[in-house]
């Protein structure tokens, strides 16, 4: 009778390890949510970026497009731009879903317009960005969310980022402000577009 309880004891122990090792297993799984891609503004004009947002799969993204091909992580959000009018479409994949944005190019209405060249620039973590403006009055004002600025004027600006994902500049001028965008990548090759915008969709 004895070894009958220790019998029914070890085997409710083991029960109760199975279970748990299950339940833990239940609770590390990822969570996917329906994917989706938001364009940060309705239009924007030549060689203006547009920030495009993903949300929902397992969190990890690669985005494509046109002569575009991210195979590594490049983060929540992505920046474009083109340099001719037209409708463009982006794609951003996760979890075996893919949704897409609409980046829709319209010709610029305002004279004198400051731009920012390349308004977006591909680079691998470790590499330089490197930006200038034209445009506005001839004086230029750098800020950035990330960065420390010790000497914000100029025409040109570089910059070097600790850290992969889409990063940003802006720079103001003559009461103007525009935004010049870099998708720091983890590692690769770097694709050339955004940058070169080639062709209508």
């Amino acid at each position: 009778m004895k070894n009958n309880k220790i019998y029914i004891f070890l085997s409710m122990v083991t029960i109760v390890a199975v279970a748990g090792i299950s339940l833990g297993g239940l609770g590390s799984a990822q969570t996917v949510t329906t994917l989706t891609c938001t364009p940060g503004t309705p239009s924007v004009i030549p060689n203006q970026a547009e920030i495009l947002t993903a949300s929902g799969g397992n969190g990890v993204y690669v985005w494509s497009g046109a002569n575009l091909n991210i195979t590594n992580s490049a983060g929540t959000q992505f920046a474009v731009s083109y340099p001719n009018v037209g409708t463009y479409t982006v794609n951003v994949s996760s979890a075996g879903q893919t949704a897409s944005c609409t980046v829709n190019v319209v010709p610029s209405t305002t004279s004198g317009s400051l731009i920012c060249s390349p308004a977006t620039q591909n680079i691998m973590l470790g590499q330089t960005a490197t930006y200038a403006v034209t445009g506005g009055n001839g004086t230029y004002t750098w800020t950035a969310p990330d960065l420390v600025i010790s000497n914000p004027t100029g025409s040109g600006f570089s910059a070097n980022y600790a850290s992969t994902g889409l990063k940003t500049l802006t720079v103001t001028s003559g009461g103007l402000s525009t935004v010049c965008a870099t998708n720091v990548l983890s590692s690769g090759n770097v694709p050339s577009f955004p940058n070169t915008g080639e062709g209508n969709e």
